[in-house]
């Protein structure tokens, strides 16, 4: 398809006046029909309702009567309607009374609808229309009637022919009068245009555009006259440039000779290694500290010398980059070893960039830094800080065994609280009337039943052993509850101890559990203090499936934590103490587990400092616990930070970790 880009100026501006005329034009004629074809419905629907009223009028008689050849005549006035092409009217329960159809429908078996109320609708080729018949208030029938629509469609097809004429005649217009005004936007044009070419081919910056008017036109070929005074001069002035420039290399080529032996003096100087390479990769230039790091001399050390020293564990390794570094032309980043020929092993760091002029490489140009010294502090530091780690770790698991022991302690203070409720229930119990009673009835054995009928001990007898059977059974029932309970305190404590121990022995392994299970054990473990201080635990837990986690790390966690928040709580003594435990996912393939108080809060200036070593606000802490929480979530690739108000306001911390899934690890 030809585009405009392509057409002519002269056509393309009759091409746009028609176009825009046509599509004016067009929108409103379908404009004007869409309305005529909208009012043309709703004078049909109107006329269609005061017949179907006529009818509904002359026929109410003939409904009450129940005359059908009545309403049958009623309805054959239709007739002198050419459009109606079908009616019919119904009684009240719905069912046919009358119809009517036009002259060549009455053989075709016409499908009368059923009855519906006062509605209308259009068909494809028809308008169907209810309405109720009324006497006195009430429905009596219901009246059908159907109009076809070809005057709707002759008045659409006289509009069409009236749209396609005017559009014609604009049409005409339109190209008659773009014909003769196009020509004082094209003539300045193409007359630019002819300049324009005249200067291109003849290279003559002298020639100018003859103004025409002060339109923009005109305002156009003042600026190219304009551009085209500029070139001239810029023309002469470049004349004057190149051999100026001449003069200039001849002074740069004697400037860069000192330069290079500037830049060698400072190379050679330098605190690093330096070296250079064409855009293969092969050595051209070492600094004297480059020579000294590899150990080799400056004639061996070019083109691939250097290899040879690479340390025989590290070879491959930095081959591969380099070849990848020359081939991408990126940037190389490489540490690795060099061997000298002595056996001294020196640790650098390789750097590398491109040489570029303009978009062409001219080659490389890289660092080497001795970071031997370096390698030895990092080895120390690594020790050192494997040393705190096991310190922190022994330090936050003394936590948990901490929270184990106040847990067993309240157990047994419960279990203490039995026994001596059973011991004074003992010492209480009607057991030695019972022997009284027996000892009694051995010394009557021989005359018992006249004892038991005629002595008045004997009387007593029967009722004193029920009385006392009654009171035995509720001592026995008591003992029994008192067990249970003394039997439930002694498994809690063997849970509690197996769970301390369970933790202990999974150090270091990570395991598939449910996130849930495992902040509900580290409550569990706080359970006596949080219940002796009153603090009211709320479980915000989101569904998370089995996740893969060091358990005794994140329980070191979420028990020291826990145990925070309560001495936070206490030290605040709001009225309602809350503790907030929220889990659930955090949006980016980790999980988050949130413990919230309500306690002292942290100021300001202590959120920045507060997992640092030895860092405390407690009276008796000693700075270890959120240490080490922060050091044993890092080890898990998650991050332990914090968030509070200020004082007084609460705290939260949050634990992140990565979301890996327990089905994974195992697959």
């Amino acid at each position: 398809m030809l585009t405009l880009n392509n057409v002519p100026i002269k056509r393309k501006l009759m091409l746009i006046s028609l176009v825009t005329s046509c599509v004016a034009l067009l929108l409103a004629c379908v404009c004007f029909v869409t309305y005529e074809q909208i009012t043309f419905r709703k004078f049909m629907v109107r006329d269609l309702s005061v017949k179907a009223a006529m009818v509904g009028s002359n026929s109410s008689a003939a409904l009450s009567f129940n005359d059908p050849t009545s309403a049958q005549d009623t309805l054959k006035f239709l007739s002198a309607e050419p459009h109606i092409v079908a009616a019919c009217i119904y009684d009240a329960e719905g069912n046919i009374f009358a119809t009517y159809l036009r002259g060549h429908n009455k053989g075709n078996g016409f499908p009368f609808p059923q009855a519906q109320t006062d509605t209308q609708y259009f068909g494809k080729q028809d308008l169907s229309l209810f309405r109720r018949i009324q006497l006195a208030g009430e429905t009596i029938g219901t009246v059908f009637l159907q109009s076809d629509l070809e005057e709707m469609q002759a008045r659409l097809q006289n509009y069409v022919l009236i749209a396609c004429s005017v559009m014609l005649a604009s049409i005409l217009a339109a190209l008659v009068l773009s014909a003769k005004l196009q020509r004082y936007i094209s003539r300045p044009i193409l007359h630019l245009a002819a300049t324009a070419n005249a200067v291109s081919a003849e290279k003559n910056y002298s020639l100018r555009a003859t103004k025409q008017g002060e339109d923009e036109l005109g305002l156009l070929i003042d600026g190219f006259n304009h551009m085209l005074s500029q070139i001239q001069e810029q023309d002469s002035a470049l004349q004057q440039a190149r051999d100026h420039l001449e003069r200039r290399v001849q002074e740069r080529t004697a400037e860069l000779k000192e330069s290079e032996a500037l830049f060698r003096a400072m190379n050679d100087s330098s605190p690093l290694g330096v070296y250079v390479t064409d855009p293969e990769g092969s050595g051209i230039y070492t600094n004297r500290l480059c020579q000294e790091i590899v150990g080799m001399g400056p004639e061996e050390i070019l083109g691939n010398g250097w290899t040879r020293t690479i340390h025989t564990e590290d070879r491959d390794r930095v081959l591969a980059d380099w070849l990848r570094f020359t081939q991408e032309k990126t940037s190389f980043d490489c540490t690795f070893r060099f061997l000298h020929r002595d056996g001294a092993v020196i640790w650098t760091s390789v750097k590398a960039g491109t040489i570029r002029n303009s978009d062409s490489l001219i080659g490389f140009v890289g660092t080497v830094e001795d970071i031997t010294q370096k390698k030895k502090a990092e080895a120390e530091l690594e020790a050192a800080h494997k040393y705190l780690l096991e310190t922190s770790r022994q330090a936050g698991m003394a936590e948990v065994a901490t929270a184990v022991l106040h847990n067993v302690g309240n157990v047994l203070n419960s279990v203490n609280v039995s026994v001596s409720l059973m011991t004074d229930g003992i010492r209480k119990s009607k057991l030695p009337g019972l022997t009284k009673a027996v000892g009694l009835m051995h010394e009557q054995s021989t005359n018992l039943g006249d004892f038991l009928t005629h002595d008045a001990k004997g009387k007593q007898l029967p009722d004193y052993l029920k009385k006392l059977a009654e009171h035995l059974g509720t001592e026995q029932a008591g003992m029994l509850q008192e067990l249970s309970s003394l039997s439930k305190n002694i498994e809690h404590i063997k849970d509690i101890v197996s769970m301390q121990q369970a933790y202990a022995r999974v150090s270091g392994v990570a395991e598939s559990i449910v996130p849930a299970e495992l902040v509900d054990d580290a409550l569990r473990m706080n359970a006596g203090a949080l219940t002796r201080h009153d603090v009211q635990v709320i479980r915000e837990y989101s569904e998370l499936p089995k996740i893969l986690v060091e358990k005794h790390k994140v329980l070191q966690i979420l028990v020291n934590l826990i145990s925070n928040a309560k001495y936070a709580m206490e030290e605040a003594n709001p009225p309602v103490k809350q503790l907030v435990m929220r889990m659930g996912m955090n949006g980016n393939n980790h999980f988050k587990i949130a413990v919230i108080d309500n306690g002292v809060g942290i100021s300001a200036e202590n959120l920045t400092r507060i997992f640092a070593h030895g860092f405390t606000t407690k009276k008796t802490g000693h700075g270890f616990g959120l240490h080490s929480s922060a050091l044993a979530a890092k080890e898990m690739g998650g991050t332990l930070h914090v968030h509070s108000e200020g004082i007084g306001k609460g705290a939260s911390f949050t634990l992140e970790l990565p979301l890996k899934l327990g089905e994974e690890a195992h697959g």
